[in-house]
């Protein structure tokens, strides 16, 4: 629409001076609401087509067949509603140029819009705090199994206890980094203090002095992590 009036407005191959405002909104709605449903379909077949090439060849093969397809359909257009066989210079090569050149510079803004602006924010708070609906702010520190109920431990010393399995809560924690250091055990990286002897056992000592067991298993993570010597 936007774009319908500031063509009329203007005026541009001609039309300007060989018709009116309202002619020229009428033309000018015409030609660009036509160009919508051809670049629509455009884009759906060659997105197709070439779903494994690069989007920027998509995006000149797209454009160039606009333009191969578009270009006379303007000058067809133009025929059949005045008669003459174009608008002063609007010539087939010089509307299939134009139809390229403006939709070359539609996907430059379009791309530039889209580095600019990503669709996707990263999470900024895991959806395993939105769950247990604690306050704005605070960080997980440490979750565990507790028969069929979970139990987790904010870094404010909070805890909430809610029927789920320990998998199904570690995959809503997608922003706090931490380790499973045992099947019931999942702590925060920034809560692990060192590791200590406990009865003869190596255990995850916490920032607040909680003993984390270490399961063999998840040995070698901790080792990666460098939490544990190899």
């Amino acid at each position: 629409m936007a774009a319908s009036i500031v063509v009329a407005i203007s005026g541009p191959f001609g039309t300007f001076e060989a018709h009116g405002l309202a002619w020229r909104l009428a033309y000018w709605g015409t030609v660009i609401g036509c160009s919508i449903p051809i670049g629509i379909l455009c884009r759906t077949f060659w997105e197709q087509v070439l779903s494994a090439s690069d989007q920027w060849v998509k995006d000149l093969v797209v454009i160039g067949t606009l333009a191969l397809i578009f270009g006379p359909l303007v000058v067809g257009f133009n025929i059949w509603l005045t008669g003459e066989r174009t608008y002063n210079s609007v010539a087939l090569p010089l509307a299939s140029l134009v139809t390229f050149c403006v939709g070359l510079g539609l996907v430059t803004i379009r791309r530039w819009i889209h580095d600019s602006h990503p669709q996707q924010v990263a999470r900024k708070r895991d959806r395993l705090l939105d769950r247990i609906g604690a306050p704005e702010g605070r960080r997980l520190a440490h979750v565990c199994s507790d028969n069929h109920h979970i139990r987790i431990y904010t870094d404010d010393g909070t805890e909430y206890r809610i029927l789920m399995r320990l998998r199904d809560a570690i995959a809503e924690i997608d922003v706090e980094e931490g380790l499973c250091t045992h099947r019931s055990h999942w702590v925060a990286q920034f809560k692990i203090d060192r590791v200590d002897a406990l009865s003869g056992k190596e255990v995850v000592r916490m920032t607040c002095g909680t003993p984390v067991p270490i399961g063999p298993k998840y040995r070698p993570e901790l080792i990666s992590a460098g939490v544990l010597g190899a």
